[in-house]
């Protein structure tokens, strides 16, 4: 997938922009406050149809104008397709060549970006929701029947707290019966996926790195269990029925599971330093575009922002090194002009200007 083009107006700080982009690297730089980042935020939006910065979509619009639009040509599988989206303060609508793209999971599933950025950096340090979103979303591509199962289980899980918020207790077991099924099989999905990323983690990780150190993602099921048996998690979630009843909302199942890295068998949250943070969250990155070509043959666009910053150099080489390499469209951003010769284009960003 690459983007050929595209357009802005009355993007963030960005009153009419409009370039054409390299297929391979594309190094946008300049002084802190012009916009490198409203730029690769315009990027993301134009795949995912989300700000990596902000859920509010009125932030995207410039002060004191009504609307924003981002035009995009993008090409996929060597077809050509143009997108404009539009978004106001009463919504957004996204035209995909020149017809409304009505379903948001079928526009994404057809354009993905994998952004790395300062926000993104803190993921293993965040909310256990924030982690499963991502890796729903994730698997959700790699795999279109887990997004089907999950949606099933986020209706069965909101069916029981309404149950358990009005105490019918005989609907409770019925939907535990239900949650116990798809928690199964969304379980299984969720291993498969950790052991597919386990596959190719760790040399990820040392190649990005030049690190020895083991990497490893790991799974946590709410539901605790080494055997995957619906008696066994529906007795599970029985058990817990009084203390639900209570708290007024379920709190075993599939919402409820945890991701960690571990490097040596050190988690995340309690041993990793600020550098490790950035440099294991790469390497997740890299992987996860890795599985998506293993899969789908399919390169996402790569976004980094603020790539380089609390590298040391020798692993900014190693990280160079590997995105040469690799064949997806790629962004960077950077205070600074790259010392090197680079494959691709160099965008100079001054005030929310092409220059």
């Amino acid at each position: 997938m690459k983007i050929i083009n595209i357009e802005l107006i009355q993007f963030r700080n960005y009153l009419k922009f409009n370039t054409e982009l390299s297929p391979k690297l594309n190094w946008i730089y300049g002084s802190n406050g012009q916009g490198k980042t409203n730029l690769v935020e315009s990027i993301h939006y134009l795949c995912n149809l989300e700000s990596f910065r902000t859920s509010k979509t009125s932030n995207l619009i410039q002060k004191n104008k009504s609307e924003t639009v981002i035009n995009g040509l993008i090409e996929r599988s060597d077809f050509k397709h143009s997108v404009r989206i539009n978004v106001s303060k009463k919504g957004r609508q996204v035209l995909l060549d020149n017809n409304p793209a009505y379903h948001v999971s079928e526009y994404i599933f057809s354009f993905m970006s994998l952004a790395f950025t300062p926000e993104s950096v803190g993921l293993f340090k965040s909310t256990p929701q924030e982690r499963r979103k991502f890796f729903n979303k994730i698997i959700s591509f790699l795999n279109p029947i887990y997004f089907k199962d999950l949606q099933e289980c986020k209706k069965i899980i909101i069916q029981k707290n309404a149950s358990l918020r009005s105490g019918s207790i005989e609907q409770i077991s019925i939907w535990n019966k239900m949650l116990a099924r798809y928690s199964i099989k969304l379980m299984e999905q969720r291993v498969n996926f950790v052991e597919q990323v386990n596959l190719f983690l760790h040399d990820l990780f040392t190649e990005l790195s030049g690190r020895s150190e083991n990497l490893r993602l790991i799974y946590e099921p709410s539901l605790n269990s080494k055997i995957f048996d619906e008696k066994f998690f529906f007795e599970q979630l029985e058990k817990n029925q009084k203390k639900e009843l209570q708290q007024g909302y379920s709190i075993l199942g599939p919402h409820r599971d945890e991701f960690h890295l571990m490097m040596n068998e050190q988690k995340d949250r309690d041993f990793f330093s600020q550098g490790e943070f950035r440099i294991t969250n790469l390497s997740l990155k890299m992987t996860i575009n890795h599985l998506l070509y293993k899969k789908y043959k399919f390169h996402p666009v790569l976004i980094f922002d603020d790539l380089l910053s609390e590298l040391d150099e020798e692993v900014v080489n190693h990280v160079i090194k590997v995105l040469i390499k690799v064949n997806n469209q790629i962004f960077i951003t950077s205070t600074s002009k790259p010392s090197y010769s680079l494959p691709g284009k160099c965008i100079k960003i001054e005030q929310g200007m092409h220059v």
